[in-house]
């Protein structure tokens, strides 16, 4: 097996951590053991990279966004893609990471 290969199947056995992995088809994950590599819009970015924004439809307030990632995950997050995280999981990350 190559390097490439291997890095492959590393990079998938991390991001499939994420109970949302097998139906979710965000571009940029902060999972990925490769984020850096990944190109897209920002709409490609996981639930867990977005900070909250509030949106009013029709007379309804809709918030998306800005939610904390579970400790779970966060504990398989590389260093080098903290700053990829939205601010709420930045803050928990530093908190478990201690």
């Amino acid at each position: 097996m190559s390097f490439e290969n291997m890095l492959q199947e590393q990079i998938i056995e991390n991001c499939k951590i994420c109970p949302n992995f097998m139906a979710c088809s965000k571009n940029f994950c902060p999972l990925d053991l490769e984020l850096e590599k990944r190109t897209g819009k920002l709409g490609d970015m996981c639930r867990w990279m977005r900070e909250c924004r509030q949106k009013e439809i029709k007379g309804l307030e809709f918030m998306s966004g800005g939610r904390g990632m579970p400790d779970r995950l966060l504990e398989c997050v590389p260093v080098r893609n903290f700053k990829w995280l939205n601010k709420a999981s930045q803050k928990r990350w530093d908190e478990v990471n201690k």
